[in-house]
């Protein structure tokens, strides 16, 4: 599956701070050094059954990033079939890396961003071939 994309799905997780990291882990991956390798998808286009974002994932390497024990892009992704590579929940990196607590849901801050370069790190561990 070497020729396979890289999709990152984050959480939308509005309101939360763990929403935010979520999603600067995904712009971190998907707008900076990594953009060749990973592309993003809007979470809600799967909700909505959108054949064309199912048949790409079908196509690719699928990597989710959740704010919470819901589980909302995992669980969005898994249920049009697809089997999700590697599912990052943001709880328990923080709980790996305590002194990246983020901010607020506005300004994560400095530690904020941190962790989501922690999710960034076990995504690309996970990612590379």
């Amino acid at each position: 599956m070497s020729d396979a994309k890289k999709i990152v799905i984050p959480c939308s997780g509005i309101g939360k701070a763990f929403g935010t990291v979520s999603r600067e882990a995904t712009y971190q991956l998907t707008e900076t050094n990594h953009r060749e390798e990973y592309r993003t998808m809007c979470l809600p286009l799967l909700v909505a059954g959108d054949q064309d974002a199912i048949d790409l994932l079908k196509k690719s390497r699928v990597y989710t990033i959740d704010g919470c024990p819901k589980k909302c892009a995992t669980l969005s992704v898994e249920r049009t079939g697809i089997d999700v590579t590697k599912e990052v929940m943001v709880p328990k990196v923080l709980a790996k890396n305590t002194d990246h607590k983020p901010g607020t849901v506005r300004d994560i801050g400095p530690n904020g961003v941190l962790l989501a370069k922690d999710i960034v790190n076990i995504i690309l561990e996970e990612g590379s071939d």
